[in-house]
C-alpha cells in the first residue's frame, strides 16, 4: 500500500479531500475498487463517478471537482499522470524480477550477455549476438547470428529474431512476431516464371517501440527496413521489405504496408489498412480502418474508404449512394 503523498509526488498534483489514505493500487473507473486509485479521462466519464468505487480520483485541472466524497488529485493531464502512476507500479515490480538465464537456452559462446539479463528454456541465441543489460528474452525464442538487443528491451516467448537485426532501447516484442525473415521479393521472366530476390539487408528496430504478437516485420533487399523510435505496432500486422516507418507512428491491427513504402512521423493507420508498395505517407497523416491507399498522402491529411481518399468527399460520396435506390424510384415513377 502507497499513502496518497507518495502517489501525489509521482504524479506531481495537488490533493483534494482527505490526504491520509493508503492505496492499495490502480482500477478502472467504471467499476472501481475501495482504496484504489482511478482517473477520469475527460468530462465524459464523470458519469461514472457516482458508482465507482474507487476512492480516489486523478483529474484535469480544468475540471471543475464534482460534489463527491472521494479524494481528488489534479493534474495537468489526467491521463498521462496515470500512466506515470502506472509505470511506477511496473518498475516497482520489476524489481522482484529474478534474473535466469536457463540451462536449456543453446547460447553460443560468442555471445556478449550484460547485466540481469534473463533468457527463457530452449531459447537458441546465436554467433555474435550482444544482449545488453536489463534484457529479457521469453521461452522458445530464437535471435540468429550478429543481432544486437539494446538496454532493457523485452523479447517474449516463441519469437524469431532473424540474422543482423538491431533492436534498440526499452522495446517490447510480443510473442510469435518474426523480424528479419525474407521478403516477398520476386521478378518474373517473360516466361512467367518466378526468380526470388535475395534480401541482404537488415531490420532496424529503434528505442521504445512496441511490436504487437504474431507480427511480420521482413528485411530489406539491399537497403534497410526501418522503425523508427516510439512506433507502436499493434497484432497481427505486416511491414514489408524496405518499408520505412517513422517516429511515433501507430499502427492498428491486421494492417500491412507492401515494399519500399515510406511512412512520415506521426502516421494513425488504421485496423485492416492495406498500402501498395513506393508510396509516400507524409507526416501527421490518419487513414481511417480497411482503407485501400493506392497512392501517396500529403501532410496532415485524414483519408478512408477503398480506395482511400478525403475523408469528408469519401462521408459525401456514401450519403449520395445511400440515396441511389429512392432517386431511381423517382426518376423511373415519371
Amino acid at each position: 500500500m502507497i499513502h496518497i503523498s507518495k502517489v501525489n509526488e509521482i504524479i506531481n498534483g495537488t490533493i483534494y479531500g482527505d490526504n491520509d489514505l493508503y492505496i492499495k493500487g490502480p482500477c478502472g473507473i467504471q467499476k472501481g475498487k475501495k482504496d484504489h486509485i482511478s482517473y477520469i479521462k475527460n468530462k465524459t466519464y464523470l458519469k461514472y463517478l457516482d458508482n465507482s468505487n474507487a476512492s480516489v480520483i486523478i483529474i484535469d485541472k480544468s475540471i471543475k471537482i464534482p460534489n463527491s466524497r472521494k479524494t481528488f488529485l489534479k493534474v495537468e493531464n489526467a491521463a498521462l499522470a496515470f500512466i506515470d502512476l502506472l509505470n511506477f507500479y511496473e518498475s516497482d515490480n520489476k524489481k522482484n524480477i529474478q534474473y535466469i538465464i536457463c540451462k536449456t537456452a543453446q547460447i553460443d559462446e560468442s555471445v556478449q550477455i550484460g547485466k540481469n539479463v534473463s533468457i527463457g528454456h530452449n531459447c537458441v541465441i546465436g554467433k555474435s549476438v550482444i544482449l545488453k543489460d536489463n534484457v529479457s528474452i521469453g521461452p522458445n525464442t530464437s535471435i540468429q547470428d550478429n543481432s544486437i538487443v539494446d538496454y532493457g528491451t523485452s523479447i517474449q516467448s516463441n519469437v524469431v529474431i532473424y540474422r543482423s537485426t538491431l533492436i534498440g532501447k526499452n522495446c517490447k516484442i510480443k510473442s510469435g512476431s518474426i523480424i528479419g525473415g525474407l521478403g516477398f521479393g520476386l521478378i518474373t521472366d517473360k516466361e512467367g516464371k518466378h526468380h526470388r530476390i535475395p534480401h541482404l539487408g537488415n531490420v532496424i528496430i529503434g528505442n521504445n517501440v512496441i511490436i504487437g504478437s504474431n507480427c511480420t516485420i521482413d528485411r530489406g533487399t539491399i537497403d534497410n527496413t526501418i522503425i523508427s523510435s516510439g512506433t507502436n505496432v499493434d497484432n497481427q500486422v505486416h511491414i514489408a521489405h524496405n518499408v520505412n516507418i517513422g517516429e511515433n507512428c501507430l499502427i492498428c491491427a491486421q494492417a500491412a504496408v507492401a515494399g519500399s513504402t515510406k511512412v512520415f512521423n506521426n502516421v494513425i493507420i488504421g485496423g485492416q489498412v492495406g498500402i501498395i508498395d513506393n508510396l509516400i505517407i507524409e507526416e501527421n497523416v490518419v487513414i481511417g480502418p480497411r482503407s485501400y491507399v493506392v497512392k501517396s498522402i500529403k501532410n496532415n491529411s485524414y483519408v478512408s474508404g477503398n480506395p482511400a481518399r478525403d475523408h469528408k468527399d469519401h462521408v459525401k460520396q456514401d450519403i449520395m449512394i445511400s440515396k441511389l435506390p429512392e432517386m431511381y424510384k423517382k426518376i423511373f415513377k415519371k
